[in-house]
């Protein structure tokens, strides 16, 4: 029996609304499923259905009030919920990337230097962490005389294609992602796609937030549906089924 990459026990976050005179309202709601290495989990659901919530609970940008995720790391198991913060960042450092919706950089850092910081913690000499990234760069089709701009002067496409190369340029053992092809035109759709199957191929496991059904279709090993903070569907991807089932 293949042992789960990463199993979610029971998840549950409420956010605390000050404003609103202390209203609790729930964003997940005893979710528990498993994922096993090497898979390709897509979240699908309609908005504000909890997907972006479970997402930064599994990296920990969330702290769940409840329940437990325990990943499987190189040398041994962790739950992410109740590891300490020092835990988490040594886990996002070698093991663990995210893609977000949006490019989060320093300021002032050029885009091969951004893609190219995961690699130099991971130890990767300087040189040869900018050549990969640059390679990265050039494959998701960022003009190579944008390798060494700064990403605020960049469009909001060009910004995600280094948020993309940042993540795939590491390789980690578990990548999270959310909407990462949202932002993308066709043809940098496709090369993103590309090579987040080539990782899958070399046996990482993606868990990423999804409305792009061409990106759910080419990737998806299997899907789970949310729907009020609560799985109402996790199973085998059937391109012949609408990725909202209700």
């Amino acid at each position: 029996m293949i042992e789960p990459h990463l199993e979610v026990r029971a998840l549950s976050k409420r956010f605390t609304m000050h404003m609103l005179g202390g209203a609790s309202p729930v964003a997940l709601d005893e979710v528990s499923f498993s994922v096993k290495r090497g898979t390709f989990l897509a979240i699908v659901g309609r908005s504000g259905s909890g997907k972006s919530s479970l997402l930064r609970c599994l990296y920990r940008r969330y702290l769940p009030t409840s329940g437990e995720i325990i990943y499987t790391a190189a040398d041994g198991p962790v739950d992410l919920a109740a590891a300490s913060d020092q835990e988490i960042l040594a886990l996002r450092r070698v093991e663990i990337g995210y893609v977000s919706q949006f490019l989060r950089a320093t300021p002032r850092v050029l885009a091969v230097d951004v893609v190219a910081a995961p690699l130099l913690r991971q130890g990767v000499g300087i040189e040869s962490a900018r050549e990969r990234a640059g390679e990265m760069l050039s494959r998701l089709g960022l003009a190579e005389p944008l390798h060494t701009a700064l990403p605020a002067t960049m469009s909001g496409g060009e910004q995600q294609r280094v948020n993309v190369a940042r993540a795939l340029c590491a390789r980690p053992r578990l990548l999270l992602v959310d909407e990462p092809t949202s932002a993308l035109d066709s043809e940098t759709r496709a090369r993103a796609i590309d090579a987040l199957s080539e990782l899958k191929d070399q046996g990482v496991t993606v868990v990423g937030v999804f409305h792009d059904q061409e990106a759910v279709d080419a990737l998806a090993d299997e899907v789970l549906e949310l729907e009020d903070g609560a799985i109402v569907r996790h199973a085998a991807h059937d391109p012949d089924l609408p990725l909202i089932s209700r």
